[in-house]
């Protein structure tokens, strides 16, 4: 409360600045700092802005790219800004005079997230290609990723599978889908393709089994790295 009054009372010398991840816009400090100052929302921008805004960071450098492209861009990179404004100054600078940037320049510069590393992996078990899913769990134990942030990303992916599976028999649409899960469409899009190769059951099982494992790890029954191994060959065998 003390502050709130001080608010009124600002040195014209003197500029606070509050950074805050959550904020309650009914109580008294937020009024008083309204009222005093500015206030900027600096919310994560959606898929259409970021496209655009990427698009036009290329333009200014003579360069093009389809729609299709940019969304394998994005699947690399991920949707922050600061990221995003790296690679493309690396595909900028990697096309030289080419003016059309293409599928083939993002695959071979950009440095692919984490997220979306664990994301070709779920993508390779749902296809039941056994080799290149543990051949990508092998390359991220290399980049020194700790196999329980790697369990626990492939758990999120699996979740996120099974709420699209739900969603989709219910006849969800897929801008809703991505609403629901806060993710772009272009990657609902991907995670319904992936879960069409599964039933319900099969994704609730999957669920359960990643719960399951992280218990085993934690209480000592089971080896960290060898607990997402086997649960990679389990889902990426090939159905009796």
């Amino acid at each position: 409360d003390e502050l709130a009054d001080y608010m009124k009372e600002l040195p014209d010398y003197l500029c606070l600045i509050f950074v805050e991840n959550e904020v309650d816009k009914r109580n008294r400090m937020y009024k008083a700092v309204k009222a005093a100052g500015r206030i900027g929302e600096f919310v994560q921008q959606d898929e259409k802005t970021l496209m655009r805004w990427a698009a036009g960071l290329l333009k200014k450098e003579g360069k093009m790219i389809t729609q299709r492209d940019m969304e394998l861009l994005l699947t690399m990179t991920g949707v922050d800004m600061g990221n995003l404004r790296m690679e493309l100054e690396k595909i900028i600078s990697y096309t030289g005079d080419r003016d059309v940037v293409t599928g083939e320049d993002i695959l071979e510069i950009c440095t692919t997230q984490t997220q979306n590393k664990i994301f070709d992996m779920v993508r390779a078990v749902t296809e039941k290609n056994q080799k290149r899913a543990l051949d990508l769990y092998y390359d991220l134990l290399m980049l020194k990723e700790p196999p329980m942030r790697i369990l626990f990303l492939l758990a999120k992916q699996f979740r996120q599978l099974l709420l699209v599976k739900e969603y989709a028999e219910e006849g969800i649409p897929q801008p809703v889908m991505a609403s629901r899960l806060g993710v772009p469409s272009f990657v609902a899009k991907n995670i319904a393709v992936c879960a069409r190769s599964y039933r319900i059951s099969e994704l609730r099982q999957a669920v359960t089994d990643f719960v399951d494992a992280e218990e085993a790890v934690k209480t000592g029954r089971l080896q960290d790295v060898l607990s997402v191994e086997l649960l990679i060959v389990k889902y990426s065998s090939a159905r009796r």
